[in-house]
């Protein structure tokens, strides 16, 4: 038996061959009758699609490639990853699009692998989830002219040239907010769980903090900033040690839901009460902070919609279609919950 073409398709359905692509590309510009007819013709010839064969005619794979630059173990367990892929997956696979993922914890291997993908054709762009204070991947991408979309921003000592497109919130607000909040509950002494200083993010949130203190003519005390380690169960006894040592801490700024967490089992392990003794707030509204007791206070991030936004930002560039925004910045809020008396 002849293998079914996609000349066959259209002849079977009365339409033409550039229909038939454009309703197995998922595109929006087709009748919903004639969207109907071409299905109902592919699953009547079982027509299955040589998709190798279209990336060679129409020079894409239909692949985009996801970088995590954070090793494979912390890019499966951190739910912001989670959520995010959620949006890219819904949105991509509504345009007929894969997507591979690209753990690197190496910014070395990282650079090269992506760098290489691309130059081979395996990927038609690529969506980072994060980027680094200087980030020789994002240079690179930059300077040779290649399609990527960055959810985070560009640090401004980068020395980038022309559009650098974007799907982002304002880190740094969101951090003055919730430092301000607590703030203007009385609290003097917050201390302060960072991330890893070397992302942009963890810049930003750290300058909203600072901010929020000079704003109001409070001394921003280094002593108070908790550096994180990976491990949350190290994390905890990091914390406890700090509230043991410093006096006057009334309240704890997490640069994330997770880390928050670790402080509210610390601040209990030492006989005090969250929010009685020490209010505890968080970052990006996980589904942990509706279920630990009390309930988290934090900024919410729509983590979900970074995610379909960027997608959607991807396959713009890699369809060559007018875009009217480089840079997309999501709103935040401040949710208020148990853990600061709310």
């Amino acid at each position: 038996m002849n293998k079914v073409s996609i000349r066959d398709v259209a002849r079977h359905a009365g339409v033409s061959i550039s229909t038939v692509s454009r309703v197995l590309r998922k595109y929006n510009n087709v009748p919903e009758e004639t969207r109907e007819k071409v299905l109902r013709a592919v699953e009547e010839l079982n027509y299955i699609p040589n998709f190798i064969a279209q990336s060679m005619t129409q020079g894409k794979t239909r692949n985009i490639g996801v970088v995590f630059s954070t090793s494979a173990e912390n890019a499966f367990t951190d739910p912001f990853y989670a959520e995010v892929l959620r949006g890219i997956g819904r949105k991509t696979q509504e345009h007929g699009y894969y997507i591979q993922l690209l753990a690197f914890d190496d910014p070395v291997k990282e650079k090269e692998e992506c760098l290489n993908l691309l130059q081979c054709g395996r990927v038609d762009g690529l969506i980072l989830l994060r980027s680094r204070m200087y980030d020789s991947l994002i240079y690179d991408l930059n300077k040779k002219k290649h399609k990527f979309v960055l959810i985070g921003q560009v640090s401004d000592e980068m020395p980038v040239e022309g559009v650098v497109y974007s799907v982002d919130t304002d880190n740094k607000k969101g951090s003055y907010d919730i430092v301000s909040y607590l703030i203007n509950k009385g609290h003097k002494r917050i201390a302060y769980i960072a991330g890893n200083m070397e992302y942009v993010v963890d810049n930003e949130r750290y300058k909203g903090y600072r901010l929020a203190h000079l704003d109001v003519g409070l001394e921003c005390d280094p002593e108070l900033v908790i550096e994180a380690p990976a491990d949350t169960y190290e994390l905890k006894d990091v914390i406890k040690e700090k509230l043991r040592k410093i006096e006057g801490i009334t309240a704890i700024f997490a640069r994330d839901d997770l880390k928050a967490v670790a402080a509210m089992f610390a601040v209990s392990e030492l006989g005090l009460k969250v929010p009685e003794d020490v209010m505890v707030v968080g970052y990006n509204n996980y589904l942990i902070s509706t279920v630990i007791e009390p309930k988290l206070t934090t900024v919410n991030v729509p983590v979900y919609d970074l995610g379909v936004h960027a997608a959607q930002l991807m396959v713009d560039v890699i369809e060559g279609r007018k875009i009217s925004e480089n840079r997309i910045v999501l709103p935040i809020e401040i949710i208020e919950r148990k853990s600061t008396g709310g």
